[in-house]
């Protein structure tokens, strides 16, 4: 998301057509926060359902997102790559309590604070790394977008174990909780 604030500008300036005049930038922010807090909403109404679990919608997420990137990185369009990148401004909204959902069940309280701040680190030096080789928007978002693939392959992961250990701690049975980490531990090694 930080690179994207950087990088939507440029890239609707340069898929603009010649001579069409200033963009409406602040409507089209507007319309990014609108389509943020629908990605919210959204996450509510799908939550209250409890027809998904939150893992499993991350994942979706995740890989809605990455597409959003790659086809704003390699639109002609500056159509296309608007609504692509409201597509993405979706996602965020719906990111946001997703992660926050699980990582207040992940991550243990007396460390959060500690955990959060060193995943800060890696974090901006995406950014500052971005930002100071000069990329061009299409190569911003092509990274960005790779980034969120990958975040949605370990996504996948994350849920899987999530599952395997919620169904080892409500079965007592100290056999099948043996069973399961072995079977775990070769798809590991796969």
């Amino acid at each position: 998301m930080y690179v994207f604030v950087f990088m939507w500008t440029p890239c609707l300036k340069a898929l603009a057509p010649e001579g069409n005049g200033d963009l409406p930038f602040g409507l089209m922010f507007a319309t990014f926060m609108v389509c943020c807090m629908a990605g919210s909403s959204t996450f509510t109404i799908l939550m209250d359902k409890k027809e998904i679990k939150v893992e499993d919608l991350a994942v979706k997420i995740l890989m809605i997102a990455s597409c959003a990137f790659f086809t704003a990185a390699v639109s002609q369009s500056e159509t296309i790559a608007f609504l692509a990148m409201n597509l993405f401004e979706v996602a965020v909204g719906m990111y946001f309590p997703s992660m926050g959902t699980q990582k207040g069940t992940i991550v243990p309280e007396a460390q959060r604070a500690a955990i959060y701040n060193i995943y800060r680190i890696p974090l901006n030096f995406i950014v500052l790394v971005s930002l100071l080789t000069k990329l061009t928007y299409r190569q911003s978002f092509a990274v960005c977008g790779s980034m969120l693939f990958v975040g949605s392959l370990l996504q996948m992961r994350l849920a899987k174990r999530r599952l395997v250990y919620s169904q080892v701690s409500t079965t007592d049975n100290s056999e099948t909780a043996f069973a399961v980490n072995a079977n775990e531990d070769k798809d590991e090694t796969v």
